[in-house]
């Protein structure tokens, strides 16, 4: 087995990468939308999407074993991309294992970024949900003067319905 197969398994990798970075981006204008049932599908697809990065994992693992063990390396080291392509001597193939990682290596922090957008816009929309009970609990009392003997308090001043950080 060459390192042909690793490369392969490596670009499936990065196709599935490339879903997922759509599916972030669309992600974003839906809980912009406030599209809930949108946003339940995507999920969805996102959960389908890791699934298959788990299955391409597992393949591309036996794949650098079995490059490994034709080289004649019996170890069962975790080796990066970038080691991989040390031992490989065809410059076409180094070529192509350097690419793909430096593509790969692209679309995870474009990943990354677009998930904490996601995350903020997220977090923005649970306070504001979160201002606008207080908003609804609070807006009777304060409207309305009361002795502050005879006051009788359902809610204390600051109570926060939602909690954001779950």
């Amino acid at each position: 087995m060459s390192v042909e197969q690793v490369i392969k398994e490596l670009n499936s990798l990065n196709e599935i990468y490339e879903q997922l970075l759509d599916t972030a981006q669309i992600k974003k204008t839906v809980v912009i939308n406030n599209d809930v049932a949108e946003l339940t599908r995507l999920m969805t697809l996102e959960n389908r999407l890791l699934k298959q990065i788990d299955h391409i994992e597992q393949r591309r693992a036996v794949s650098m074993s079995a490059f490994l063990k034709e080289k004649g390396i019996r170890s069962n080291l975790n080796l990066t991309i970038t080691e991989i392509a040390r031992l490989v001597f065809d410059p076409d193939e180094k070529k192509a294992l350097l690419e793909i990682r430096d593509t790969l290596v692209e679309n995870g922090r474009a990943l990354k970024r677009e998930n904490e957008i996601i995350q903020q816009l997220i977090e923005q929309s649970m306070q504001f949900i979160d201002f606008s009970l207080n908003i609804l609990i609070d807006h009777e009392d304060d409207l309305i003067y009361q002795n502050p003997a005879q006051q009788s308090s359902q809610y204390p001043k600051n109570t926060h319905f939602l909690d954001t950080k779950a």
